[in-house]
């Protein structure tokens, strides 16, 4: 069993693949409410292009409004959009598919080649009212999709209608079930001063949906795999679940990272806690917020090194989503770099440990950083900056 040197744990995260091989997924589920108008329509989402160039074989389209069930009332395509075209291209088109209220999963046959430019769209074919429609949600975050009253397959961006902070809810895949967030770290492990770590989980599921899916359970220090333990839940519409001690109900102990994934439903809210469970006592500890699994950018992390390494320890995680090399630079309080170094990792893999092991045994200097980047690999890496008389902790991830 590895030891919990501290509870200052957080989280951030990037782009997205599966445990066996690189998930591609394109779009999401994201979202609550049921907005949108007419038909027939075309609905593009310009938000949340393919995590990366492959196939994908499956699709789930959110619908409403639909009183009966309707035969070949929508199609899925998929279109091109290059950061600096003027013009849509329609890639693929696969349909017309049966639609019911709900989430409709169809098979895409023969699969569908995307790349990062490649964007899903909805058409709903002519048909009753009462056969329903897609929709998406309004949100604060920044968002865009395009639509057109007519059947679009491509042109200029001139004739479509842009809606500013709209997310189509439509998602395709190559995996059955999708990571739609990652808490990077929890365990279940002791600590210091006689200390044991635990961390509790709450879904709660925002929609009139059912949402299934699986926790899976990365131990650290290892590679990824298949076969990691995983724990199966259902939340009913508008529900939540509790689990006062994730590890324990999963049957494992020690560190690792969590994913969370679905199966063809609307995306969760996941909250975790960290704490030092203290019997009678009590509890003390922190919240850590997952992040969703469709966050993507270039990574680059700063971790602040204490000013007083006597009094106070860094400990540094790092969870990977893809494989490749990280670069190190140790920068001290002036802004001059002092040291730089390497690390290479696998995909899906996490590590905990101190700052003095992450850098090689490389001198830290007080109050300087240490900048993490890669060019290769998605990643979210923290540190945590712990009292060493107390065990009171701080945190944060490393952003750029």
């Amino acid at each position: 069993m590895k030891t919990w040197t501290h509870f200052g744990i957080l989280i951030a995260l990037l782009l997205s693949t599966a445990v066996a091989a690189q998930e591609i997924r394109i779009g999401s589920l994201e979202g609550n409410n049921r907005l949108f108008v007419s038909s027939p329509v075309t609905l593009i989402d310009w938000t949340r292009g393919a995590t990366g160039n492959g196939t994908v074989n499956t699709a789930s389209v959110a619908w409403t409004d639909a009183s009966v069930p309707c035969d070949n009332i929508f199609f899925v395509r998929f279109f091109g959009i290059p950061s600096n075209a003027f013009a849509i291209v329609m890639t693929a088109e696969r349909g017309p598919f049966r639609a019911v209220n709900g989430i409709n999963t169809v098979a895409l046959d023969p699969p569908v080649n995307v790349t990062s430019e490649t964007y899903i769209g909805i058409r709903r074919a002519a048909g009753p009212d009462t056969c329903g429609k897609p929709y998406g949600t309004f949100t604060r975050v920044p968002s865009r999709a395009l639509f057109a009253g007519d059947d679009f397959k491509g042109g200029a961006f001139t004739t479509l209608n842009p809606l500013s902070n709209y997310r189509l809810q439509a998602m395709a895949s190559n995996v059955p079930s999708v990571r739609v967030a990652t808490i990077p770290i929890v365990g279940a492990a002791p600590g210091a001063a006689g200390s044991f770590f635990r961390t509790a989980l709450t879904l709660t599921n925002p929609s009139g949906l059912e949402i299934r899916g699986k926790l899976v359970f990365h131990p650290a220090g290892t590679a990824a795999t298949s076969t990691d333990p995983s724990l199966d839940y259902t939340i009913p519409a508008n529900g939540t679940l509790n689990y006062p001690d994730i590890i324990a109900a999963m049957n494992q102990a020690g560190l690792g990272s969590l994913d969370i994934l679905t199966t063809a439903s609307p995306t969760l809210i996941a909250n975790a806690r960290v704490f030092n469970d203290n019997g009678a006592a009590g509890t003390s500890g922190l919240t850590e917020d997952a992040v969703t699994g469709d966050a993507t950018g270039f990574p680059l992390s700063n971790i602040f090194i204490p000013q007083d390494s006597t009094n106070f320890r860094l400990n540094i995680g790092i969870r990977t989503f893809t494989a490749g090399t990280v670069n190190i630079a140790i920068v001290d309080a002036s802004g001059l770099q002092v040291n730089s170094l390497a690390r290479t990792y696998p995909a899906n893999y996490f590590e905990h440990v101190s700052a003095s092991v992450f850098v090689d045994g490389n001198a830290l200097p007080p109050g300087g950083k240490i900048v993490i980047s890669s060019f290769q690999s998605n990643f979210v890496a923290y540190g945590s900056v712990t009292d060493n008389h107390t065990n009171d902790p701080t945190m944060r991830i490393g952003t750029d």
